[in-house]
């Protein structure tokens, strides 16, 4: 039996038996975590779930800065295109709703009570959640905690995250292209 069929066999056991430790166990001897991401989307190892997020990506506002989640959980703008904190992934919830995570601080993008972008490390929080709405080119996300609100992601002329209160569609501080990285 070669390597491919024993990784179909194991991607088989995965999904019929996921609860089984023997079938954990027989998986994480047998593909080591780098060939597990690259084939798999969700499988068990080590009995936790590695998860794939979407594509990598920035978010660049109509003003030119970028979004940055830095490691404190402050999030920022940098017009800076090889600042590495810009870098985000994007996980699909439903249709049109985003999860968005700074790869480098490992931290979500949520929106406070008042309307504050912050780093969230908890992605079941329902604050890390985004309603991607189009508009021409770009795009406009829309917190879906606060859609009654109506309060957007943006950034100011000057490069200041601006707060959510503050915000209303059709604004250029709420628009945004994503650069695939």
């Amino acid at each position: 039996m070669d390597q491919e069929e024993e990784i179909s066999q194991t991607s088989t056991c995965d999904v019929a038996a996921s609860k089984s430790l023997n079938c954990v166990i027989y998986v994480s001897h047998l593909l080591d975590n780098e060939h597990v991401q690259k084939n798999q989307k969700s499988v068990i190892v080590d009995r936790r779930v590695i998860k794939h997020y979407g594509r990598r990506m920035k978010l660049n506002c109509r003003h030119g800065y970028n979004i940055l989640i830095l490691q404190n959980g402050e999030v920022s703008s940098s017009d800076d295109d090889i600042d590495s904190n810009c870098i985000m992934e994007f996980t699909s919830m439903s249709p049109g709703h985003v999860r968005i995570r700074g790869v480098e601080a490992n931290l979500f993008l949520a929106m406070n009570k008042d309307g504050l972008l912050y780093g969230e490390a908890d992605p079941n929080n329902n604050s890390t959640i985004f309603i991607e709405q189009p508009e021409g080119p770009y795009s406009a996300y829309l917190s879906l905690k606060y859609q009654r609100k109506k309060w957007y992601v943006a950034i100011k002329k000057n490069g200041k995250i601006k707060l959510g209160p503050t915000t209303k569609r059709g604004q250029h501080a709420t628009h945004f292209l994503t650069i695939v990285v």
